[in-house]
Parts: C-alpha cells; structure tokens; sequence
C-alpha cells in the first residue's frame, strides 16, 4: 500500500546540507516526527523518528546519504500507517458483527 509523500523541510547553511525535518499530524491524535542531521565528523546523516510506541528511536540510525535516511522514515512512516489501518479494520469488522 502506498502512502502521501512526506513533505520535507531543508536547512542548508553555508550551501552545506545541515538538517531536515517532517512532521505528520493524523486528527490530533496521532504525531509522527522525523529529523535528519548531518554529522560532520563521520560524514553520516543521523535519522531520528519520534512519536509513541515502536515508532520512537532512542539511538539515531546513520545513513550514507540524506536519501537513503529518508527512505528510511518512508519506511518506518508506511509501517506505522499499515499498523494503524490494521487495527482500524479489526474495529470496524467488530461492529460489523
């Protein structure tokens, strides 16, 4: 199943990548958070994803480029969605009944 593009927000300084974030609001109830900062040092990009459950990060995820940092958070954003339509369908085949 595919899910709505997540919509990015660069900070680029000094015409170097420094830092996106996404943020993804669901009826107030649910919010999903992800950042990407750049690492100098290491030349990594670090993802941090915050939000409840399985979806928050306490250790960041390094990436090789800022790509694939956000393929990965499609990722962990599309899983968390199929989790949520999961449950939603469970419910509404229970009041079927």
């Amino acid at each position: 199943m595919q899910f709505k593009e997540l919509e990015w927000k660069d900070v680029i300084s000094d015409d170097v990548f420094a830092c996106s974030c996404c943020e993804i609001n669901l009826c107030g109830w649910i919010k999903i958070e992800f950042r990407i900062n750049h690492e100098s040092k290491e030349n990594k990009y670090l993802l941090y994803a915050f939000g409840k459950g399985s979806l928050r990060r306490l250790q960041p995820e390094k990436y090789d480029s800022v790509e694939l940092a956000k393929n990965a958070a499609y990722r962990i954003y599309s899983n968390e969605m199929m989790r949520i339509k999961k449950s939603v369908d469970y419910l509404v085949a229970e009041d079927s009944y």
